[in-house]
């Protein structure tokens, strides 16, 4: 049986693609941050799930220590845990220190972590990794400084293990634009999303999700980045 690790499977589109891979056959291991009603169904299907908040080096440290005694084989591991809050002005220096090294933490330091801890059931398997990066990390929004900036850095870490890893191991990523609206986005926020998006409509989940088959299936496929954003990054915002 073959094994997918996705990080961040408690909502959207971590909790939608750990029902793909179970329905693909697979084995499938979920991290996610904190508990919630949703992750039963999950329990139900068969998914085993490992809590973890990377942004607690204890918890990052102990999930990491682990996981190689889930799978001596990995097939596939999706980076897909991601922290997005905005930067706050009004926060002290040692507010920003913190909220900085969280967004670090989550989007740099557990990929790299999990990368290196999962390499020989990774390459066991002639495995691949998919990253799930952001638009933001080539055109930043002012707002979400810390956000943007540790996208960058995984996009970057990506092109570094693609090399590194060659050929026993493919890694690539997705760069979503908008897929799915929150509920607390409003009417005029939507509005002007799409306005900003050449295709005018929100995307969904399953644009990513055949992307993802894609850069499974294509064993000619490494260090690239596809940006599946209905065209939004071609556009300022």
């Amino acid at each position: 049986m073959k094994t997918v690790l996705i990080t961040g499977v408690g909502r959207r589109l971590g909790f939608f693609l750990a029902h793909q891979f179970v329905g693909l056959g697979y084995r499938v291991i979920g991290q996610y941050r904190s508990e919630r009603a949703e992750l039963a169904e999950l329990r139900d299907v068969g998914v085993t799930l490992i809590q973890a908040d990377f942004s607690q080096r204890d918890q990052l440290l102990s999930f990491v220590e682990r996981l190689p005694s889930e799978c001596e084989s990995l097939d596939v591991l999706i980076h897909n845990a991601s922290l997005f809050v905005s930067d706050e002005p009004s926060h002290s220096p040692a507010e920003q220190a913190s909220f900085f090294d969280a967004m670090y933490a989550v989007h740099m330091l557990a990929p790299k972590l999990i990368n290196e801890c999962m390499y020989p059931a990774l390459r066991k398997a002639k495995g691949c990794v998919v990253v799930m990066s952001d638009i933001y990390a080539h055109q930043p929004h002012a707002k979400f400084r810390s956000y943007c900036a540790s996208k960058a850095g995984l996009a970057n870490m990506l092109k570094a293990y693609a090399c590194h890893w060659a050929p026993e191991v493919r890694v690539n990523g997705i760069e979503p634009g908008p897929m799915l609206f929150l509920e607390e986005h409003d009417q005029q926020h939507r509005d002007r999303v799409l306005a900003q998006t050449p295709l005018a409509k929100e995307g969904g989940i399953e644009p990513v999700w055949q992307t993802i088959k894609l850069l499974i299936n294509n064993e000619y496929l490494t260090g690239c980045s596809i940006k599946v954003d209905g065209g939004r990054s071609l556009t300022q915002w």
